[in-house]
Parts: structure tokens; C-alpha cells; sequence
């Protein structure tokens, strides 16, 4: 499966979580991760809109970004505009109470995270922190080798 092929996947099964209004040329960045990763997106996809129909919160949070960024897997969920009452959220964000269901959405992305620190970006197996030249990736044995021979540093 292609990456475009993944992310269109995510984007239909789990309409629910991201905003409605994400054009095409957003797509192509929200989701920016390795296929080793991708089982790890897809749970938290899963697990967060049954959440969200579960509370009836559906509409209210969205997924804004899922990134790689110094090697660890990063998801940025933020309430929906219409949540805070406002048409320009980011400084309104942290006036807000946390909800039961933002407490429950940060739990389930701590363990997505901290799963995906020991899973190879690349492939899934087993990995963990690698470092060379100060770029950071997590990945198993076999890509680390990999990406030194690319970087010249074995």
C-alpha cells in the first residue's frame, strides 16, 4: 500500500476525526509518517472516534496532525472552532477546562506514542532511538544500518 493509499483509507473509514474542511493540499500533510507506524495511526483512529461517538462528541475534536518529529510519532488533536465559540481558536485553546474526553484522547495518545517508541518507523518490527548527525529516527536494526550506509556513516 502507498502512502496515498493509506491516508485515503484513514480519510474515509475515520471521517469523524478530522475537520470537514481539510482540502486536498491539507491531506497531503496531515498524516506524515512511516508505514511501520501506520497500524499504530489506524488504533488510535479507531479507539478515538468510538470514544468521541461514545461521549457524543463527535464534531468537536479533530486530528490536526500526525507527524514524525526527532524520531517519535506526534499527534496534535485541538477542539473544533465551534467548540470554543471563536473563528480563530490556537490562543483561545488553553482557556479552556479539560474535558473527560480531552483527559481520555491525551491518555490514548500517550500510549500510541509511547508504543511507537520502540516500533521502527519503517517496517513495525522492534526498534527504538537512533541518532546520526543529529537527525533522529526510531527504527529497527536492519533500517538503522540502512540509513547509515545512505548518510556515508558506516
Amino acid at each position: 500500500m502507498t502512502h496515498d493509499e493509506f491516508v485515503a483509507g484513514i480519510r474515509e473509514r475515520y471521517s469523524d476525526l478530522f475537520d470537514p474542511a481539510n482540502s486536498d493540499e491539507d491531506w497531503r500533510y496531515l498524516i506524515t509518517i512511516g508505514p511501520g507506524w501506520w497500524p499504530l495511526v489506524e488504533e488510535y483512529c479507531e479507539r478515538a472516534q468510538a470514544m468521541l461517538r461514545d461521549h457524543g462528541e463527535v464534531g468537536l475534536w479533530f486530528v490536526r496532525q500526525i507527524k514524525e518529529k526527532f524520531g517519535g510519532v506526534r499527534i496534535y488533536v485541538r477542539p473544533a472552532t465551534e467548540r470554543l465559540n471563536v473563528d480563530w481558536y490556537p490562543q483561545a485553546v488553553h482557556d479552556i477546562d479539560p474535558t473527560p474526553v480531552q483527559e481520555l484522547l491525551s491518555d490514548l495518545r500517550s500510549q500510541i506514542v509511547e508504543r511507537a517508541n520502540t516500533t521502527c518507523e519503517e517496517c513495525g518490527d522492534v526498534g527504538g532511538l537512533r541518532v546520526i548527525n543529529g537527525w533522529y529516527r526510531t527504527c529497527c536494526e536492519k533500517h538503522f544500518e540502512e540509513w547509515q550506509r545512505r548518510k556515508g556513516s558506516i
